[in-house]
């Protein structure tokens, strides 16, 4: 094997090595052969792509076996011309250079003068004969035209042979996303996105960040199987997604889409028909800022969405319950209380609440003490209001509602709402006919409210302790293209990436713990101990970082801010790169770096409030059909808190790829 071939090879070795590369392709290839009629090739000839509505040109010459290539090809429209002397001149009409693909054009010349064309209209091949990469192109017809639920381009993922819509799977952050898809079976969030070249991805829960409007995507690209070398960074999918630019004409449009529950029907255990109101509207527009040379591409999305969403059917304490009269179930009669009181320091708690003893005398119950059964401190499961515990009588007549939806079920359908504008530009100059200059920008801030907050799956049931989410994602992007000659075209790239989530589930409704109770319990007793008050519980952030502690009854209401936490988060990322295209005979080979600088800063209010969790089976359980008594008189499993901490996370990483694609013969290529 020639020198040329071995260092390929060995810098594949050193991409490996050093790391999977994450360099993303923003372009095409065009290749081809030239033959006369006879089938003789025809070496010399000149081939020429030409974009006419954004006046780009790249052209070359045939080999001696009349094969030619032009790689790196801004993805578009072009038409493909070839001249020799003494034939006529051929064109090639309506060939697409799509995202990553090779397209094969194939000229037969006829005998002639150059001043004499032959125009083709037929289109060019679309099945892919020299890439072993599996995946399929979506262009901006199919992401206009094909409908769209939230108007979210990564829904159409879901059409991609291997692609597994993970929707409705909304256990982790992030994982009923549209781009969160499991490829091949693998894990949801092991996916790869990139925009325009740049780095697309939330670094905290691996999801697409940048998601262009529809309206302004040229194509994208998903890859799900057999990625070249400058592929990497994830196991699942590479999605490349490219956006439109602007060129000679004048071209735009406006939108709106708007949905509402008209038409709509309630669900079958919905108490009400949940409200509806999806509007997205903008639009778009691009031209030439000076003709042939410099063009522009805006874009501009506003959404406002309001969407009711039905809770699951909650057991919730009856009337009478409240009232301390356990005896009646959904289906009759409850079982008679079949636990025992244990522990001694409960039983001087019972004691001491005020009129606890004597209600219990009065009602002909047992004395108060360890050791008795509860059916004998609390005949026919009736328990004194007087022995409840005052701070969680004030937590339910505050917030846990009365059934609506049965004996002892509630059921809300509280509003979704989601705000957002999204804004992107792009500008292209042609700065000679070898350098071209491309930037783009895009900005989206999102404010989203979820009357349930579910993230990690440890919100409360009822409504009252949904969560708010505030964002802005933006993406500087900076290209040069230098087309040295050609076949030799290399792209330097340089990316900026900010994530700002200020707000990320951060509680709907805050306030210094000691002031949750109301005026059910003053403040100085809720969670709190006047005479020692660090036995309390005391997390010392403040209202806005303060509220209802977790409270979880199994089987029953589930109370309080989400222990898991808000998690305010800044994320920066700088990126350069550089990948050179070269051709040298039956080799098309390409080179690239990839140098990021990453930053990411997190401040986690890890269950700050604490977490009561009531379950069956604890040392001091009434036995009772259900929960709400061991709640009502103050008998928790487990109570746990945690503490606010901040993670400030600083990383360079180096990529390095190289790879080759070596056409042995027309029928046979070999990828490496």
């Amino acid at each position: 094997m020639s020198t040329k071939l071995g260092e390929p090879i060995r810098l594949v070795l050193a991409g490996l090595v050093l790391g999977a590369p994450l360099v993303a392709q923003t372009s095409g290839e065009l290749r081809g052969a030239v033959k006369d009629t006879s089938g003789l090739v025809i070496a010399g000839a000149r081939v020429t792509a030409k974009q006419e509505a954004a006046a780009l040109t790249r052209s070359t010459v045939t080999d001696a076996k009349g094969d030619y290539v032009l790689p790196a090809v801004p993805v578009g429209a072009y038409s493909v011309e070839v001249e020799a002397e003494g034939f006529k001149k051929f064109v090639q009409e309506r060939v697409d250079v799509t995202l990553g693909h090779v397209v094969i054009v194939d000229a037969t010349l006829e005998i002639g003068s150059v001043t004499q064309t032959v125009t083709a209209t037929e289109s060019a091949a679309l099945v892919e004969t020299t890439s072993t990469q599996l995946g399929a192109v979506m262009n901006s017809r199919a992401v206009v035209n094909l409908p769209l639920n939230t108007r979210d381009t990564y829904e159409l993922l879901q059409l991609q042979p291997g692609v597994q819509s993970q929707q409705g799977y909304a256990l982790f952050a992030g994982s009923d996303n549209p781009g969160v898809v499991s490829v091949n079976g693998g894990r949801g969030r092991a996916n790869n996105f990139s925009v325009n070249g740049g780095d697309a991805n939330d670094q905290f829960i691996a999801t697409p960040a940048i998601q262009p409007s529809p309206d302004a995507i040229e194509e994208f690209r998903v890859l799900t199987n057999r990625f070249d070398s400058e592929y990497g960074r994830n196991s699942g999918s590479v999605v490349n997604v490219v956006t439109k630019g602007g060129t000679n004409a004048i071209h735009g449009d406006a939108f709106e889409f708007f949905r509402n529950r008209d038409l709509n029907t309630r669900g079958f255990f919905d108490t009400i028909n949940p409200q509806f109101n999806q509007n997205q509207f903008g639009g778009t527009l691009g031209g030439p800022i000076k003709k042939d040379k410099t063009f522009f591409f805006v874009s501009i999305e506003d959404r406002q969405i309001v969407q009711g969403l039905p809770s699951d059917l909650v057991t919730v304490p009856t009337a009478a319950e409240r009232g301390g009269d356990f005896s009646q179930g959904p289906s009759g009669p409850q079982s008679t209380f079949g636990g025992t009181l244990n522990d001694a320091n409960m039983a001087g708690v019972l004691n001491n609440r005020p009129g606890c003893s004597s209600a219990v005398a009065g009602e002909g119950g047992a004395p108060i003490a360890a050791g008795t059964p509860w059916a004998s401190i609390f005949p026919n499961n009736k328990i004194p209001t007087q022995c409840f515990d005052p701070t969680a009588v004030a937590l339910m007549n505050r917030y846990v509602p009365l059934a609506n939806s049965g004996f002892n079920t509630y059921q809300s359908v509280p509003n979704f709402r989601d705000s957002g504008i999204q804004g992107t530009l792009r500008l292209d100059h042609k700065i000679s006919d070898k350098h071209q200059l491309n930037f783009y920008y895009y900005a989206d801030d999102d404010s989203t409210l979820q009357p349930f907050s579910n993230f990690q799956a440890a919100g409360a049931n009822v409504p009252g302790f949904g969560s708010v989410f505030n964002e802005r994602n933006q993406q500087f992007n900076l290209s040069e293209t230098w087309t040295a000659s050609p076949t030799v075209v290399n792209e330097a790239r340089f990316t900026y990436f900010r994530e700002g989530q200020l707000a990320f589930n951060h509680p709907q409704n805050t306030s210094l713990i000691q002031n949750v109770c109301g005026t059910g319990v003053p403040a100085g007793t809720c969670f709190s101990s006047p005479g020692n008050p660090q036995a309390g519980i005391t997390p010392n952030l403040g209202a806005a970082h303060e509220g209802v502690p977790f409270i979880n009854i199994s089987g029953g209401f589930s109370i309080g801010n989400n222990a898991e936490g808000e998690l305010p988060q800044i994320g920066n990322t700088f990126q350069w790169s550089d990948n050179l295209s070269k051709v040298s005979g039956n080799h098309t080979m390409k080179f690239g770096a990839d140098v990021r600088r990453m930053r990411f800063d997190q401040t986690l209010y890890y269950n700050v409030n604490g977490s009561f969790s009531f379950n069956s089976g604890g040392t001091n359980d009434v036995g009772s059909d259900n929960l709400f008594t061991d709640y009502l008189l103050g008998l928790p499993n487990t109570y746990t808190q945690g503490s606010a901490q901040n993670e400030n996370v600083r990383s360079t990483q180096l990529f390095l790829f190289a790879q080759d694609s070596w056409k042995i013969r027309k029928s046979l290529t070999l990828n490496y």
